[in-house]
C-alpha cells in the first residue's frame, strides 16, 4: 500500500483470522471494507450501502459505504438506522442469497440488520445500521476521529 495518494487512507486488520482491508477516500467520503479482493456482483442495499459478493460461492467480497460521515454520525439515540429500501425491491431469489450473507461473518461485524414494524399489524421492513469499529482509524470531513 505504498505510494498512495493523500486522499486515500488504507490499512489492514485481522478479525477472527481473516485479513480485512479498509480503504477510505477522504475526498469522496467513501469507505470500502474488503473481505476478499476480487471481482463480483454489487447489490444496492440502500442509497449509500452496497454489498459486493461472489456469485459462485456466495461469499462476501466488500461493503461500500458512500457518504460515510452521514452513515456514522451518531444521533441522540445512538447510531442512525436506514431502511434496506433497495434490498426490499430485489427478487425473492436474490433476497434469499443476500440475507444470509448480511447475517454472517464478516459482514455482520459491520452491518447490523433487523426488522422494523412501524405499527401493529404493519409490514416488517428490513433496516440496518453500520457499527463503527473501534479500530477504524480514519478521519471524516471535519477531521475528527471517527472512533
Amino acid at each position: 500500500m505504498a505510494n498512495k495518494p493523500d486522499w486515500l487512507v488504507e490499512y489492514e486488520i485481522t478479525l477472527e483470522g481473516q485479513t480485512i482491508t479498509y480503504s477510505y477516500d477522504k475526498e469522496g467520503d467513501i469507505l470500502e471494507i474488503f473481505f476478499q479482493k476480487e471481482g463480483g456482483l454489487g447489490i444496492d442495499l440502500t442509497e449509500n450501502i452496497v454489498l459486493r459478493y461472489n456469485q459462485e460461492d456466495q461469499k462476501p467480497l466488500s461493503l461500500i459505504l458512500t457518504d460515510f460521515s452521514h452513515l456514522t454520525r451518531l444521533t441522540k439515540f445512538g447510531p442512525p438506522s436506514f431502511r434496506l429500501t433497495s434490498f426490499a425491491t430485489l427478487p425473492p431469489n436474490m433476497q434469499r442469497i443476500v440475507l444470509p450473507i448480511l447475517n454472517s461473518f464478516p459482514v455482520n461485524h459491520f452491518l447490523k440488520v433487523s426488522g422494523l414494524i412501524s405499527s401493529p399489524g404493519g409490514e416488517l421492513q428490513p433496516i440496518t445500521y453500520f457499527e463503527r469499529p473501534t479500530n477504524l482509524k480514519i478521519r471524516d470531513a471535519e477531521t475528527t476521529d471517527l472512533n
